[in-house]
């Protein structure tokens, strides 16, 4: 059973995240958030940084938007992240897409420019060859890019060959219409 020193912090933290994202939530969505914070940052409500814990999460869900932990290829998309901000060091944005790519088994010449820089714009940064940035601020970028990676490698391959044309078979009504005329 909670405590009411406990209550008190959780019901505190919610209005903080509140407060955070600029609207309210229905009590079962922070339960939610809290089994997330749980799960990926080691998340209790009554450790001293539960505050700091709680804002910067709200701040990603501000600037994200969807990041709710749960998900198709979330954990691969958080391993990406945490890579990135556990790291302690500033890149400039061709090389830490060289860096991200090879990271994510992506080829750099197979993502378009303007993904790239949607990239950037969803972490609230500019793609720009000079300007640097570190790897905190650049790990948003590449949680942004691991989802990217995730949908390019489940799409499946298509082939428009004429082998692959012949071998369709006409729909039924096709059939049934070349049908009609042989007869007549």
């Amino acid at each position: 059973m909670a405590t009411k020193e406990y209550i008190a912090k959780y019901r505190q933290l919610k209005l903080l995240y509140e407060r955070e994202l600029d609207k309210q939530i229905a009590d079962i969505t922070w339960y939610r958030v809290v089994a997330t914070l749980k799960q990926h940052f080691s998340f209790e409500v009554q450790a001293v940084d539960a505050q700091k814990i709680v804002r910067a999460f709200a701040g990603l869900k501000r600037r994200y938007g969807s990041f709710t932990g749960r998900g198709e290829g979330f954990n691969e998309r958080w391993q990406a992240f945490r890579h990135f901000y556990e790291l302690d060091t500033h890149y400039d944005g061709r090389q830490f897409l060289e860096i991200l790519a090879d990271y994510l088994k992506i080829n750099l010449d197979d993502v378009p420019r303007s993904t790239r820089y949607y990239w950037f714009e969803r972490a609230g940064l500019s793609l720009s060859a000079m300007e640097g940035h570190h790897s905190k601020d650049l790990a948003l970028v590449a949680f942004v890019a691991a989802k990217w990676a995730i949908n390019k490698r489940s799409q499946p391959v298509k082939s428009a060959t004429i082998e692959v044309l012949t071998l369709a078979k006409p729909s039924r009504k096709l059939q049934v219409a070349s049908r009609k005329c042989t007869h007549d």
